[in-house]
């Protein structure tokens, strides 16, 4: 075997073990977790970066906070001198405007020290369930400024030279209301970063230094020119679309978000000028949501074989006008980002670039829309905060497949799980009424979105708190080249007096009675191709699973399905009417 295959052979070696030990990292911190949204919805993301804060691996996680992991990094490195940062040291962040998404993602970094040098950062980023701030679960739909949603957290130690300091993590502490739950889930975070780092070393006793750095730096370089080699691909051009946020919970206009996607050669440039000013609400998107939100959606156009690592995003240029609600300035309130608009942001790239990689972009995907709600757990005088992710939305189809239903949002796309039923109820004071796909909300298409969720719970608590977040109440997913968009959000109280009381997508905190029943209906995907080249079998086999009704299977398919199956005659009739 000559010198060049052993090359060739002992960088795929080393990727993958990288890659591995991202995976083993996840794994570690959602059996270690106490939390259910770590250990039963995984709502977290594990990276490794390179001494420079350069994003190497990523393979396990939300992709919204795992591609953010070198912003954090960076962060630190930019604060911190390399004589500052030594064996033994842990790091903690959360601040939007200082390398974070937004309060309730905590970032925690560990760096790998050899001989005095930094030679990997290990990273973990996981929402946590509340992190202060004037409404429980940190999701204030009536915050104006950031301090009104949580504790803000700069690049900091954690953990010095292996010793805890103990006032840093009192003072976090101090400041939220499970404060047990949230140290035991930073201990998990850390301790996911320990194996990181122990297995990192471990891959030092079979490589030296300088030929791991090598290594690292040839992937991030393939990665370079793979991503440039996609874009070269495209046909040079200006590419825009908009798309829109529902509101920001104060005033009732939609929100723009423009976007124009400029390929020239192997550069590409993600601009998002014209994109409304930053508003009072909470939907605003700081630069590191923003930013990767743009990577997410173009790399997605670009193709499946790139690897998602720092060299990839160095051939896409973002740019977002400051001041805008894609980059505001400090102390813009920014929870809701990382669902709306981190979602819109990758929608509005895919409507872009759908003339030049459609085969390869689905419609659109509905937007997360449910309560957080909390209280005492009348069964153990407990404080408790949940989150509706048993309500999520679904995807859209994609040239050659119906959309994927029952999905987390684009920014969050297949990362998040809905928790299990039985395990929802014990962790949380309320009784599972109706779980299951509705009827009729999928959007057609020669391949049609996912079909939506109708979720019913009643609470049990006396009294319960739940506080209104999300979007898709009155924007629809889109479909996609000639699919008709899925259907919207809907969400209702039931009281115990009998009355329904719709809910809109921002609400700030409201006290509910015990019995009270919360249903949410969660949008259907979009359809990407022409309803009625769709084939009649699948549009049978539709009814018979209760995706779609007869009539809607006549109205948007032109499809007639009787008892006995599809009445073929009169089906070719009928196209042949709307085709003509």
């Amino acid at each position: 075997m000559n010198a060049k295959m052993n090359e060739v052979i002992e960088r795929a070696v080393i990727a993958n073990r990288l890659d591995t030990i991202t995976q083993e990292m996840g794994y570690a911190l959602e059996r270690s977790s106490r939390s259910p949204i770590f250990a039963e919805a995984c709502d977290f993301a594990c990276g490794i970066c390179n001494g420079e804060g350069d994003l190497v691996s990523q393979i396990n996680g939300i992709p919204i906070l795992a591609a953010a992991g070198t912003f954090s990094v960076k962060e630190v490195i930019r604060k911190y001198s390399s004589e500052q940062i030594e064996e033994g040291d842990v790091f903690i962040l959360n601040d939007p405007y200082q390398g974070g998404n937004h309060l309730p993602d905590i970032g925690i970094i560990t760096p790998l020290v050899v001989a005095g040098e930094v030679l990997f950062y290990c990273v973990s980023r996981a929402h946590h369930g509340d992190i202060g701030g004037s409404v429980a679960g940190s999701y204030n739909a009536k915050a104006t400024e950031i301090f009104q949603e949580g504790l803000r957290i700069p690049p900091i130690k954690l953990v010095s030279k292996g010793q805890v300091l103990n006032e840093v993590m009192d003072l976090i502490l101090r400041n939220v209301r499970n404060p047990l739950m949230l140290q035991n889930d930073l201990w998990a975070q850390m301790g996911a970063n320990q194996i990181g780092v122990a297995r990192l070393a471990e891959l030092l006793n079979d490589y030296s230094p300088a030929r791991i750095k090598g290594t690292v730096e040839y992937l991030l370089d393939h990665a370079e020119n793979l991503t440039r080699q996609a874009i070269e691909g495209m046909p040079d051009g200006d590419y825009s679309a908009e798309e829109w946020v529902d509101d920001d919970g104060f005033q009732e206009n939609p929100i723009k978000i423009k976007v124009e996607v400029r390929i020239r050669g192997e550069e590409m440039t993600v601009d998002f000028k014209g994109t409304d000013p930053q508003v009072k609400g909470f939907v605003n998107s700081a630069l590191v949501t923003s930013t990767t939100a743009a990577w997410i959606g173009a790399l997605w156009a670009l193709g499946p074989d790139i690897p998602r690592n720092s060299g990839a995003f160095r051939a896409i240029k973002v740019l977002l006008p400051e001041g805008s609600l894609v980059n505001p300035y400090d102390p813009a309130p920014v929870t809701l980002s990382t669902l709306t608009p981190a979602s819109e942001i990758i929608s509005s790239i895919f409507q872009a670039l759908d003339s030049v990689a459609g085969q390869r972009l689905p419609a659109g995907f509905g937007r997360y829309c449910g309560p957080s709600f909390y209280g005492i757990d009348p069964r153990n005088q407990e404080f408790y905060v949940g989150f509706a992710f048993c309500a999520l939305g679904s995807g859209g189809g994609i040239s050659g497949r119906d959309g994927y239903p029952y999905m987390a949002p684009l920014s969050n796309y297949g990362g998040v799980r809905a928790p299990n039923i039985e395990a929802n109820e014990i962790q949380y004071p309320h009784l599972t009424l109706c779980h299951e796909m509705e009827i009729d909300t999928s959007g057609a298409g020669t391949w049609r979105g996912g079909p939506g969720v109708r979720y019913s719970i009643q609470f049990q608590g006396d009294p319960t708190n739940i506080v209104m977040f999300g979007d898709g109440m009155k924007i629809p997913p889109f479909g996609a080249a000639k699919g008709k968009p899925g259907s919207l959000n809907y969400v209702e109280l039931l009281t115990i007096n009998g009355e329904k009381i719709p809910l809109e997508s921002k609400e700030p905190s409201r006290s509910l009675s015990k019995g009270t029943v919360l249903t949410m209906v969660s949008s259907g995907g979009g359809g990407w191709g022409d309803p009625w080249q769709r084939d009649p079998g699948k549009v049978e086999q539709d009814v018979l699973d209760g995706v779609i009704s007869r009539a809607k299977a006549r109205e948007d398919y032109g499809v007639v399905v009787v008892e006995e199956g599809v009445d073929w005659a009169a089906t070719t009739e009928l196209r042949s009417v709307l085709l003509a």
